[in-house]
C-alpha cells in the first residue's frame, strides 16, 4: 500500500468518525429538546417511570457527548473494520491517536 493510499484512506476514516459525531450530536440534541418541552406535562399527569427514564437516558447521553471522540471512533470501527481497505490500517489505529 502506497503512502497515498494510505492517506487516503486515513482522511475517508478521519470523514466517517466526524460524519457520526455529528450525526450522534444532532440526535442528542433533538433528543434533550424533546426531553425539556415535555418535562411539564410528565409531571402534570404524574408519570414517575418516564421521568426516570428521561433522567437516566439524559445521563447517559451526557457522558456519551463527553466522550463523544471515542464513541464516534468506536462506530467507525465497526462500520469500516470489515471493509479490507480500511481493515489494517483501523487495527493500527485508536480513539486517541493524533490527526
Amino acid at each position: 500500500m502506497t503512502s497515498n493510499d494510505t492517506s487516503d484512506i486515513l482522511a475517508s476514516i478521519r470523514k466517517t468518525q466526524e460524519n457520526i459525531a455529528v450525526v450522534i450530536g444532532v440526535i442528542f440534541t433533538l433528543t434533550m429538546c424533546i426531553y425539556f418541552f415535555t418535562y411539564a406535562m410528565m409531571v402534570d399527569r404524574g408519570y414517575s417511570g418516564a421521568l426516570w427514564l428521561m433522567g437516566i437516558s439524559s445521563i447517559l447521553m451526557l457522558l456519551a457527548l463527553i466522550y463523544l471522540k471515542k464513541v464516534s471512533f468506536f462506530f467507525t470501527r465497526l462500520w469500516l473494520g470489515r471493509k479490507a481497505p480500511y481493515r489494517d490500517v483501523i487495527a493500527t489505529m485508536s480513539a486517541n491517536t493524533p490527526s
